[in-house]
């Protein structure tokens, strides 16, 4: 120990008189704030305002711009959607009209072709009765080649269908030689009819206008096939119809149908 130092003895009670005692103090929180004049506080709330604005205003136009963008868009979109509309529609018209056009042709020409087929027909029908009577008449005539008198055959008369006094007559005449002459005369029909007891005998065409004894002359090489009708008149009763060919008013031939 150093010299000048006194060794004492400390109670705890002095110690603790000695020692700084510590007391509790509740402190209370302060808020330092900086004062800012009222013109930089305007000036900063319209800074702010100012900045907001602009920034909605740029999100608005960019936003405008953009539905703009897809507006036009779509208007080209329609537009060309309408374009091709429009043409698929002509097409359609167009192909529509080919389609009747086509469909018309072809029903005229199935009626055409039907009306070929009758024809046709009839042609044959007409051709293989014609060659009926060729080779008939053929195997009757003689075998000179002598010129000779008309002929006639298959004289028929029968009542026409739908019309109850007319008569349908039809019959074949033929020169009975071999000759290539032209036959050239005419038609006579000679009807007996009775009604009330009388008896009358028409002779026609001599009867008639001067058209139809035009239609009863005749010029032929070897056949000819002859048909037509006549009327009877009403309440009449047919009795006999004799056809006879004449030639410069020469009788060539005669034959009575059978009724």
């Amino acid at each position: 120990m150093p010299a000048g130092w006194v060794c004492a003895s400390v109670t705890p009670a002095v110690k603790r008189k000695l020692l700084p005692r510590h007391r509790s103090v509740t402190a209370t929180r302060m808020t330092v704030r900086r004062h800012v004049p009222w013109p930089l506080r305007l000036a900063s709330l319209g800074l702010a305002v100012a900045v907001g604005a602009a920034g909605g205003m740029w999100l608005w136009r960019n936003a405008f711009d953009g539905a703009a963008v897809e507006r036009d868009r779509l208007a080209t979109e329609v537009a060309k959607l309408r374009d091709e509309l429009d043409r698929e529609s002509a097409a359609r018209r167009r192909i529509a009209g080919t389609i009747v056009s086509a469909d018309s042709q072809v029903r005229i020409d199935q009626v055409a072709a039907e009306r070929r087929e009758q024809q046709i027909r009839e042609l044959e029908a007409e051709n293989a009765e014609l060659k009926s009577d060729l080779a008939y008449l053929e195997s009757l005539l003689p075998a000179a080649d002598a010129q000779g008198p008309v002929t006639i055959r298959r004289f028929e008369v029968e009542p026409d269908v739908g019309e109850p006094n007319r008569m349908r007559y039809r019959a074949l005449l033929m020169q009975a030689g071999r000759a290539e002459r032209v036959f050239s005369g005419s038609l006579q029909l000679r009807v007996t009819t009775v009604s009330q007891g009388r008896t009358t005998t028409l002779t026609l065409p001599d009867e008639d206008p001067a058209e139809a004894r035009e239609r009863m002359k005749l010029s032929f090489r070897r056949l000819l096939r002859v048909e037509g009708h006549f009327e009877v008149p009403q309440g009449a009763v047919l009795k006999s119809v004799q056809m006879r060919v004449l030639e410069k008013g020469a009788l060539r031939a005669e034959q009575t149908a059978a009724l």
